[in-house]
């Protein structure tokens, strides 16, 4: 991808809308260093309409957990547009826009720091079990995925059509193994989180 090109582009983009926008191909097409180069470009002074898919994510969010998209959302006039720090998020490896900073909701957002001893003990079975490509239960796919990336339980929910009670409960479960640690309060959460 020619990056000049496209940080050109994407400030005509700017001039004619007051955001950029990056579609799913675009994205997939760059590199953490270009993404990098990109968010240096544009920082302070631009905001970044989230891509197509995670729009897509955040409108089954709003028909099936409207009290944590409110939350997000609101009366937000600039609706789903960030802050071009958030463009690192939108790599397939990572989760997507993190929902971490809910002030009226609990928040369900792990990375790997909330894993605890038993957790990390488990890791170890659960890693074994994907490399001999076997089936993980969903608590067990849950942890492996926060080993990956942070995530938070709607992205997971929607990615693996799963209903969001079930996961809050599994949650619960998975703090009273001692795998997990669940902070729901958002001034807690803010000491793990590297965004």
């Amino acid at each position: 991808m020619n990056l000049e090109k496209l940080i050109s582009q994407k400030e005509a983009d700017f001039k004619n809308n007051n955001y950029i926008q990056f579609s799913d191909k675009e994205i997939e097409q760059l590199r953490l260093d270009e993404i990098e180069d990109i968010i240096s470009h544009f920082k302070g002074h631009t905001l970044m309409k989230l891509p197509p898919a995670e729009i897509e994510f955040f409108e089954w969010l709003k028909k099936n957990d409207n009290a944590v998209w409110q939350d997000i959302w609101g009366e937000d006039d600039n609706l789903y547009q960030v802050s071009i720090d958030f463009l690192a998020q939108f790599l397939k490896e990572k989760n997507g826009f993190p929902i971490c900073d809910l002030e009226n909701r609990e928040n369900y957002y792990f990375t790997v720091k909330h894993i605890k001893p038993d957790g990390l003990a488990q890791m170890e079975k659960i890693i074994d079990k994907t490399e001999k490509q076997k089936k993980l239960s969903i608590d067990e796919l849950l942890l492996f995925e926060l080993h990956i990336a942070p995530i938070d339980i709607w992205h997971f929910c929607y990615r693996y059509k799963l209903p969001i009670i079930n996961v809050k409960t599994l949650i619960s479960d998975m703090v009273y193994k001692g795998w997990i640690v669940h902070l729901p309060l958002s001034e807690d959460l803010l000491k793990y989180i590297d965004i």
